[in-house]
């Protein structure tokens, strides 16, 4: 009877050592599982950061080269802007020097026409004084060179003014007069002129007597002005103080 209580001692012993075993067995596979549960979310954890991360950064990227278009739509709108308006500044300075040019050319052209028709009306005033010399009416002649000569001191016309001013002046035998207007005349550098003048000298001066003078002023002529028309009424006059 005691040999089978320690028989079923023995077995309950070693039944319940078993019964331990398994139960640290399956507690130790309990832990195991829970740790690699925990590791196993830890990595989802870790990747579902990686991603937020990542998405975080794809968002700011985005964001970002959203940004950068509408600046370069900003700048491209600026640039056609600005273009417009160099475009309209470059048209606006060639319709400005255009008309300035074509303002230049009238200022010009009506320069030149008041200049012709000063010329002409000049012309004709001192034609119709010359009038009046040929006329005999020597002394309103004069008063009309004189007045001339004052009114129009820069005309081209002056020195013929003075030439038949000289003219009348000897008709009227102001032989001093006379001799100062063609002197006058030789003054002016007028090449056309001066022919006419030094056989106008040369005529006072034989008119006063003065003969050495005279063939003085006609040898100037002729020497001078060899092919003038009057130089050969100078030949004629030296032959005829000889």
């Amino acid at each position: 009877m005691k040999r089978i209580a320690t028989l079923l001692l023995l077995a309950f012993s070693m039944q319940a050592h078993a019964g331990l075993f398994d139960d640290n067995e399956a507690r130790q596979q309990l832990n195991d599982l829970r740790n690699a549960q925990t590791q196993a979310q830890k990595k989802t954890d870790d990747r579902l950061i990686q991603l937020e991360a990542g998405n975080s950064r794809s968002i700011e990227l985005v964001g970002q080269l959203e940004k950068l278009r509408q600046e370069i739509a900003t700048l491209r709108g600026q640039n056609e802007v600005l273009q417009f308006n160099l475009d309209e500044a470059a048209k606006r300075q060639k319709d400005l020097y255009t008309d300035l040019d074509a303002r230049m050319r009238s200022m010009e052209l009506a320069k030149v026409e008041s200049k012709a028709a000063a010329v002409v009306s000049e012309q004709q005033q001192l034609d119709d004084i010359v009038q009046l010399s040929r006329s005999n009416k020597h002394k309103e002649a004069i008063l009309g060179f004189q007045k001339f000569i004052t009114e129009n001191s820069s005309s081209a016309l002056v020195p013929t003014a003075w030439y038949w001013m000289g003219i009348s002046q000897t008709a009227l035998k102001g032989f001093k007069g006379a001799q100062n207007s063609f002197q006058q005349v030789l003054a002016s550098n007028d090449e056309t002129r001066a022919p006419d003048a030094l056989f106008g000298l040369a005529i006072v001066a034989n008119a006063q007597g003065d003969k050495k003078s005279s063939r003085k002023y006609l040898l100037q002529l002729i020497e001078k002005y060899p092919q003038a028309e009057k130089a050969a009424a100078a030949k004629k006059a030296l032959l005829a103080t000889d």
